[in-house]
Formats: structure tokens, C-alpha cells, sequence
């Protein structure tokens, strides 16, 4: 009679349990789960990990048919194609093309201050004009 335990139930189904199965963390469920209730929880998670959602535009795609954005981007997630080509081109026109005249950039380029609050960067005349204006 010592080693002799309560009843344990699962915490999904509620039924009694002979075997305990421990919960993993990503799954969001308390432990001890039956059998069934695991197989059940590993596989909506497996389904998951297939299937993920852009985070751009929130449609849900297949693993395999999303891109993952460069690191220039700071983000995190998966991108669909075209949420990625989008950003792509956001991208390279705020490299390539001054953010005030949309004149190209040359060599030389001038980040904004940080109090100016523009996005992207600056050609030599628009950052002179900038400077004399907000200081």
C-alpha cells in the first residue's frame, strides 16, 4: 500500500489514466493527457508547423511557399510572395531614391536625424535644406 497513488485524469478528456503523458510547452495544455488527448495535441501542432500565417497580410500559407524577409527589414516571421516583393521594392527605392525630391542617390548619401522623423535617406541638397530648416 505505499506505492500505491491516486487516480490521475486527464486534464482534456477527463478520463482516468493509467500511463500520464507530459504536455510540451508550445502546445498550451496542462499536464497529464491520456494517449488520445497527446497524439491529438502533437498533431495539431505538427499541422501548425506546416502551415503559417504572412505576417504582412495575414493570409495562411504552406511553410514552403513563404520567404523569409532580410534582416535590413527588421522583422520576424514569413512573407508571402508578394507582401515580400512589395517590401523588396519599398526597400530598394528607399535605398536607391532620396526620400524628400526623389532625386537617385550617387555614392554619397545622408541619413536624416533621428528628430526629423523622415524615412529613408537624403541627397546633399535635401539634407542641407533640411539642416538649415530644423537645425
Amino acid at each position: 500500500m505505499i506505492f500505491k497513488s491516486k487516480p490521475e485524469f486527464c486534464t482534456v478528456c477527463k478520463k482516468q489514466i493509467t500511463h500520464k503523458h507530459k504536455a510540451k510547452k508550445e502546445w498550451n495544455a496542462k499536464s497529464p493527457l491520456c494517449g488520445d488527448c497527446y497524439v491529438d495535441k502533437m498533431k495539431e501542432s505538427y499541422d501548425a508547423s506546416m502551415h503559417q500565417n504572412c505576417v504582412a497580410c495575414g493570409t495562411r500559407h504552406k511553410v514552403t511557399d513563404l520567404w523569409e524577409p532580410r534582416w535590413q527589414w527588421d522583422m520576424t516571421g514569413l512573407l508571402c510572395k508578394s507582401c515580400f516583393d512589395k517590401k523588396e521594392e519599398d526597400f530598394t527605392k528607399k535605398k536607391n531614391f532620396c526620400c524628400i525630391c526623389g532625386a537617385k542617390l550617387g555614392f554619397l548619401r545622408y541619413n536624416p536625424k533621428s528628430k526629423w522623423s523622415l524615412d529613408g535617406q537624403l541627397c546633399k541638397n535635401c539634407w542641407d535644406a533640411q539642416k538649415t530648416k530644423n537645425g
